[in-house]
């Protein structure tokens, strides 16, 4: 296990030095998925698996970071132009250069990095990496950054740097998450809500495919392409919207005929699914487990027939889920194309649903799922 004690030694035995410590979790989402750089809702919380970082400055005229995990080091004096070849470095890379931009020139630093989040999972293992380097160096540094504005370096570092047109979801969720809880946010006004994630005799289980198709990240950049033109479609119809938050219902029915088949689809899956956080966040509220787990359903639905987002591996873990006693919902997690199925489950049912589930997956794609029981965790934090 990882512990503050554990990754200090650690960099005092590589860099001679005692460092301070920091860590993010990686996050849920229960439900809103695709919505945040639609300006939308979204329901995440963090997860008590965690990036650690033990940091300190240095003499040297150049900085090194070395993760446990890949058994690599990268050394730099000065930043590269465009991403390395080392995919983990270009995270770190770019929260740097956002933070440049920012007026703010960092010294050189030593760093360690350990985690225990699964790469691959669905639950954000390279926001917590964002994440946890932002706090560091605002920590550190003492850079003066807001919480708010940590969230939104990390995301033009994912969106500028790394490539990945992703929304504020999951670098939010990883700096603000509050144990035992869930965020409700606002992804155009940014405000957002706590709602105490008591699930009484239920658990959240995830089930990992154990896979992650090649397509995801350019699938994912692709989607937002597409919702950009429907919004870009229906401002030529003589709407004033900035983005599909402004849409509802009744404006896509009306305008369905002038509207191409796929971006049609596109936008009815997120209309309906910000709908969902809405009735979902209310129906958890008032521990109406069935109601919320026909959301979780509905949400995958979606992403399936009209997002396109889903695979055969994620329908079956939800399939299966369908027809296996104590399961209220369940749904893919994540960007879609592998990782995680989210799924609410009766605590005595858990054990019994565990089996279920990996047997029919391992006779299916003949290996078994692993999986996780989801435990909530605080945000990004110096230890």
């Amino acid at each position: 296990m990882i512990s503050k004690a554990w990754i200090s030694a650690f960099y005092e035995k590589e860099f001679g030095k005692k460092p301070s410590c920091f860590r993010a979790p990686g996050r849920i989402n229960l439900i809103g998925e695709h919505t945040d750089y639609n300006q939308g809702f979204v329901m995440p919380a963090g997860i008590d698996f965690y990036c650690y970082v033990a940091i300190s400055d240095t003499q040297a005229h150049s900085s090194s970071i070395i993760a446990c995990d890949y058994q690599e080091k990268f050394s730099f004096n000065s930043l590269p132009e465009k991403p390395t070849s080392t995919h983990w470095v270009n995270y770190i890379l770019g929260v740097i250069k956002a933070m440049n931009k920012r007026g703010k020139v960092l010294p050189f630093f030593n760093a360690i990095i350990q985690s225990d989040i699964p790469v691959g999972a669905g639950l954000s293992s390279s926001a917590a990496l964002e994440s946890v380097f932002a706090k560091a160096f605002n920590t550190f540094f003492n850079l003066g950054f807001s919480s708010m504005e940590l969230a939104l370096i990390a995301r033009e570092a994912e969106n500028d740097f790394v490539g990945l047109q992703c929304g504020i979801m999951d670098m939010f969720a990883s700096i603000h998450a509050k144990e035992n809880h869930a965020i409700r946010l606002d992804c155009r006004s940014l405000e957002y809500e706590y709602f105490p994630l008591e699930l009484a005799d239920n658990k959240i289980v995830l089930f990992d495919t154990c896979i992650k198709h090649e397509l995801a990240s350019s699938e994912y950049n692709q989607r937002r392409k597409e919702c950009e033109a429907a919004v870009s479609r229906l401002n030529q119809l003589g709407h004033r919207v900035e983005s599909l938050r402004g849409v509802d219902v009744s404006m896509l029915h009306a305008e369905k005929s002038q509207l191409d088949t796929l971006l049609y689809k596109r936008a009815k899956y997120v209309i309906e699914e910000n709908a969902r956080v809405d009735k979902f966040s209310k129906a958890i509220s008032t521990s109406d487990w069935a109601t919320a787990g026909s959301y979780l359903y509905g949400s995958h639905d979606g992403l399936k027939n009209d997002y396109e987002v889903s695979c055969k591996e994620l329908d079956l873990l939800v399939d299966v889920a369908r027809e296996s006693e104590g399961v209220w919902g369940a749904r893919m997690m994540g960007g879609g194309f592998g990782g995680c199925t989210i799924n609410l489950v009766k605590e005595d049912k858990v054990e019994e649903v565990i089996e279920h589930v990996k047997t029919s997956y391992s006779d299916t794609f003949g290996v078994a799922p692993k999986y996780y029981i989801a435990t909530t965790g605080n945000g990004a934090c110096e230890i």
